[in-house]
């Protein structure tokens, strides 16, 4: 954080890296890329112990605008991250739980939202066709395994709106090897072994166990539950919400293919 509230941000300091650290530092170095003025520089602190959790992971559409701005190639990713378009999200046994239950979430808004609710006219019918057929096609390709684009479709654009199903661990590592390399993003691989700067002030620097002290301007914590900076520094305590969740746990699983021809769905 500033010192003074008129000093101008030339260093930013991330701590935390895994896709939220290097998204973060993506964006700010391809927002402030070499230069732009005004030239501000970007490191990013990790530890060496903590591993990105190794799982497979759904995004919302805006991923893509994401990757654009960071100026990743589309196939690029795709190819790195083991990764698939998601079209939304289905729901198996919510409702009644009889053979067939199940409804969509698409991610292609409804036809001529949001000056139409097509909602009311539905509902008289609903018994015959499903929301998500009535008012769009993107449950239909879904069903029929189809992607949301043609191979011939630019990079990032969409003929069905769509997000990914990714490889966390994959595309944490393209994250840092492209903003280290392309964007000049400084890459510090230590443990924060102390924060300078009391409670109620702004931070001036992060003590590491090999590097020392690591200055900045501006500080950003993507240390995830360990909460370096907001939970162990500043104390702002971690707000627990199990009352009101559904469910708090997650099982992650590979499952195999029957075999290596199978297809993948959508």
């Amino acid at each position: 954080m500033n010192t003074q509230q008129n000093k101008p941000i030339k260093q930013l300091v991330i701590v935390g890296g895994g896709s939220a650290g290097w998204i973060t530092a993506g964006l700010l170095a391809s927002e402030f890329a070499e230069g732009a003025e005004p030239k501000i520089s970007v490191t990013l602190i990790e530890s060496p112990d903590v591993r990105t959790i190794g799982v497979g992971e759904g995004t919302w559409p805006t991923m893509r605008a994401t990757l654009q701005k960071i100026g990743i190639p589309e196939a690029e990713f795709l190819a790195a991250c083991s990764a698939g378009f998601k079209q939304g999200t289905r729901f198996v046994d919510w409702v009644t739980a009889s053979p067939g239950d199940q409804y969509y979430h698409p991610f292609s808004v409804p036809a001529g939202y949001p000056a139409v609710n097509l909602v009311p006219h539905w509902q008289e019918h609903q018994d015959k066709v499903s929301f998500v057929n009535a008012v769009s096609v993107q449950g239909y390709l879904c069903d029929k395994g189809l992607a949301p684009k043609q191979a011939i479709t630019p990079e990032y654009a969409a003929v069905a709106n769509y997000g990914y199903h990714l490889d966390a661990e994959k595309f944490a590592l393209l994250l840092r090897d492209h903003c280290v390399s392309r964007l000049g993003v400084r890459h510090i691989l230590d443990h924060v072994t102390s924060v300078d700067g009391d409670p109620g002030e702004n931070i001036r620097s992060v003590t590491t166990a090999k590097m020392g002290a690591i200055e900045g301007d501006l500080f950003i914590d993507c240390s995830g539950f360990a909460s370096v900076l907001l939970g162990g520094h500043y104390g702002i305590p971690y707000l627990d919400k199990r009352h009101i969740l559904f469910n708090d746990s997650a099982l992650a699983a590979q499952v195999p293919y029957p075999d290596d021809t199978s297809p993948i769905a959508s």
